[in-house]
């Protein structure tokens, strides 16, 4: 008699098990990958609708941000930073040129210098001037602060360093007579600037983009933006101006 191949009763429940579970993992993760895309979808629809809230809006670029068309910006935004310097020494590659091209488009300009814990207020000073000479733009001066190193909220030395900042704000504001903006996160704005600089025009940096203050007068909403020009994707830094037309007018004054 023919021999006959029989496979364990036990061998083909564990197959289909097996499958099921297979099949089961499947499912879970296209659902949380479509739960995520529709998560996504619906925050990006409502952050864009908070952004069309606002009726100036603008971006900062710095050497990063690579050859921006300034004409073709200005069709979707208000104005432009541009990161200008950092400390005493340091000087975006890209300043001089950025500055020069705004210079022909319809949008107003700003520039910006990055604070340093390190190097005297005098010597950023110093080193602005001669970077920026008369090209400050229309706009309040932005001088960007952030910890880092051992310069944070538990440095015992930072009463001093407030008082550098300080300085630097006055000798920018009696040279260039435009006033400054201070662009930093907002514990740095309560721990570190406020004490120094209660009255001074604030800008928060990845905050939220309800909720602040009429001394917030702008508002970082993304970091990481981009705008697309001629099928490139340039990295910038999204920020909107937290007031009418109106109050933008009082503010660039």
């Amino acid at each position: 008699m023919k021999r006959r191949d029989y496979q364990p009763i036990y061998d083909n429940t564990f197959r289909r098990r097996h499958r099921y579970r297979r099949w089961f993992v499947v499912l879970i993760l296209v659902l949380l990958v479509v739960g995520s895309g529709w998560g996504w979808y619906r925050w990006d629809a409502h952050q864009r609708a908070q952004v069309a809230s606002y009726p100036v809006r603008g971006v900062t670029v710095n050497q990063d941000s690579g050859y921006l068309d300034f004409q073709q910006l200005a069709k979707s935004e208000t104005f432009v930073y541009l990161q200008a310097t950092s400390g005493a020494t340091y000087t975006d590659d890209d300043f001089s040129d950025n500055y020069s091209r705004s210079q022909g488009a319809d949008i107003q300009v700003g520039v910006a210098h990055t604070f340093s814990f390190t190097t005297s207020a005098r010597r950023q000073f110093n080193h602005f001037k001669s970077t920026v000479k008369r090209n400050s733009g229309t706009l309040p001066i932005m001088v960007a602060v952030s910890y880092y190193g051992k310069y944070n909220s538990n440095n015992t030395e930072m009463a001093t360093q407030g008082q550098k900042l300080k300085t630097l704000v006055r000798l920018l504001s009696s040279h260039y007579h435009q006033g400054v903006v201070i662009f930093a996160s907002k514990s740095v704005l309560t721990q570190f600037v406020k004490p120094v600089l209660p009255n001074q025009d604030y800008w928060t940096a990845g905050g939220k983009l309800s909720g602040h203050s009429q001394q917030v007068k702008l508002i970082e909403y993304d970091a990481n933006g981009q705008v697309t020009q001629n099928g490139q994707n340039l990295p910038v830094a999204k920020s909107v101006f937290n007031g009418t037309r109106r109050d933008w007018h009082a503010f660039t004054k």
